[in-house]
């Protein structure tokens, strides 16, 4: 019996001595597990992001999925708020391989849009000029929203669907070959269907070309503020003012000429600079904008290279009552991107890729339908 008892005990620690290990290497493995679930959540807890944001926000804007998931890891993953970032890098790399894909699966889509909306032809001027009876069915032949997926398009109040933000917040052939995709505005996604409901028979319609700098000369490629008033007027939505502001000194006689004889009823040409001061009355939200009514429909693209007035300007925006009387803004923001950089944004930019996500939601949030702009 005392032979005995020494092995017993002996058996007894060495369980009890193998059981801690085990107890430890459970433990360690667990920490490991609870890391890699930690790491690779990150794009679900962008999806939950998503749904919270959705929640709080569905009365002014409802992002897209993509889009929440992108400004949810803005900075915490995607590195968007720091200076010079690569704004090519979602496009090009699949780093983040679901974010990839799913952006490219959204530019398919896009690209079917784009073709089908280019084809697009309603055979009427101005839509205000169309009996009741027959607008609902003429706004219906608008719909081409769905070639998009559900969750693939950001809605907001007044714009209806728009294009989701994202970079590089322009054409993303931009990435690709700078020369075609700078200017290429067949990026961006417009409700006419909706803003063809909302339009009604004593609605005036007005554009603000806040940077009217580019000439009209060129039919074989105009200017991409021209090609966007076609793309309003190919749908039947008739500018009744069109105010272009310019700082650059350009002679009358020239710019008559240039100006295509469908503008000529309604083009307002201002040779000067705008300005952000309140009590200026080269500030245009106060010379001009203040003057609309809620019911009218204005669409303001600003484009003027100063970024100290420009942000000025969109902040009134964000400030003021101005932005319940603008539909559609189409604005340029120069912040610090690489590529951008490279083509002159060096001088001018200030603010990161994040600063501009975050700035084009907040307008969206405002009810506006808030376009980044070429």
């Amino acid at each position: 019996v005392s032979m005995v008892q020494p092995v017993s005990v002996s058996k007894a620690f060495e369980r009890s001595r193998l059981s801690k290990q085990y107890y430890r290497i459970s433990i360690f493995c667990s920490m490991i597990l609870m890391a890699f679930v930690r790491y690779s959540s990150q794009e679900y807890e962008m999806e939950l992001q998503y749904e919270e944001n959705t929640e709080l926000t569905s009365f002014h804007y409802i992002p897209s999925q993509l889009e929440a998931r992108v400004m949810a890891g803005s900075k915490k993953h995607l590195h968007f708020d720091m200076p010079w970032t690569d704004e090519c890098e979602l496009f090009l790399s699949n780093h983040s391989l679901q974010l990839h894909d799913e952006y490219h699966k959204f530019l398919s889509m896009l690209d079917k849009y784009s073709k089908a909306v280019e084809e697009f032809d309603i055979g009427i001027n101005d839509i205000r000029n169309v009996y009741f009876e027959r607008k609902k069915g003429m706004c219906d032949s608008m719909d081409y929203l769905h070639f998009f997926q559900e969750g693939y398009l950001s809605r907001t109040r007044r714009g209806g669907y728009v294009e989701p933000l994202l970079p590089p917040l322009r054409h993303p052939q931009f990435c690709r070959d700078r020369k075609s995709g700078l200017l290429d505005l067949t990026y961006l996604v417009h409700d006419f269907a909706f803003m063809c409901s909302a339009i009604e028979e004593a609605t005036t319609t007005v554009f603000f070309d806040l940077g009217a700098s580019l000439q009209f000369h060129d039919e074989r490629d105009p200017p991409p503020a021209l090609s966007l008033v076609q793309l309003y007027q190919q749908f039947g939505i008739k500018f009744d003012h069109y105010y272009a502001f310019e700082k650059t000194e350009i002679d009358a006689n020239r710019v008559f000429d240039d100006i295509p004889t469908q503008l000529l009823p309604s083009f307002h040409w201002y040779n000067v600079g705008i300005e952000s001061r309140d009590s200026s009355k080269r500030n245009p939200w106060i010379s001009l904008l203040s003057k609309f009514e809620e019911t009218d429909f204005v669409v303001v693209k600003l484009d003027i290279d100063s970024p100290a007035i420009e942000l000025s300007l969109v902040d009134q925006l964000l400030d003021s009552n101005y932005s319940r009387l603008v539909d559609h803004f189409y604005f340029e923001h120069h912040v610090k991107v690489r590529n951008m950089g490279h083509l002159g944004w060096k001088r001018t930019a200030s603010g990161t890729l994040h600063d501009s996500l975050q700035l084009f939601t907040n307008l969206r949030k405002m009810g506006i339908g808030a376009h980044s702009w070429v």
